[in-house]
């Protein structure tokens, strides 16, 4: 088989993949955490920090102040879960199983990345700019919430749903603010546009 017969074959299985577990992956956002709603007081922060930063902060991009910021986010989360757990084990309906240890590793994880953005970015490492959008983190925070929560079981098909949407859900909300008008800066002078727009777009929102 030629390379792009197997380039064409990879390519039509991806297809089949996205369509096949589409809503799977919606149901991770919208379905999953009714069912246990104390995990809305942690996830409904989460989108509306996302939706404002991403608009009205990140539109363009993001700066070291943003990242680190973000960062802070992912630690406090993490600790947040950490209660969870500690509770759960506390009211004695979370035992030492594989469950248990999992959820641990995440909050590890989560802690320790959200540390890394907030050192790297006061040190002023550019990739922070990358690492720590808001979009990546507020994704990755989404997706893993319900697994600590326990409403759903980390399986290879959550995993894998996960890592391939991820492109979808950062491209989606990316055409989203290509199509929504710019941000105009008030600055000392009066209205100064965003540097990524027009000074005379009749579409621009003034602040």
């Amino acid at each position: 088989m030629s390379w792009y017969g197997a380039l064409f074959g990879f390519i039509w299985i991806l297809i089949v993949f996205l369509f096949t577990n589409l809503w799977y992956w919606l149901g991770i956002f919208f379905l999953f955490p009714f069912r246990d709603l104390n995990m809305l007081w942690i996830l409904v922060p989460i989108w509306i920090n996302f939706i404002f930063t991403d608009y009205f902060q990140e539109k363009d991009k993001t700066s070291m102040g943003n990242a680190i910021t973000n960062g802070a986010v992912l630690l406090w989360v993490g600790i947040d879960w950490i209660r969870l757990i500690v509770n759960l084990i506390a009211d004695k309906t979370l035992g030492f199983s594989g469950s248990l240890i999992l959820k641990i590793f995440l909050c590890i994880f989560i802690i320790g990345y959200g540390l890394f953005i907030i050192i790297e970015g006061i040190k002023g490492k550019e990739f922070v700019h990358f690492i720590g959008r808001v979009r990546e983190t507020s994704y990755v925070l989404l997706v893993f919430t319900p697994i600590v929560y326990g409403v759903v079981d980390l399986t290879f098909k959550y995993f894998l749903t996960v890592l391939v949407f991820a492109p979808v859900f950062y491209y989606f909300f990316e055409m989203i603010d290509r199509i929504t008008p710019n941000i105009v800066h008030e600055s000392s002078d009066g209205y100064d546009n965003d540097t990524s727009s027009s000074s005379n777009s009749d579409d621009d929102f003034k602040f």
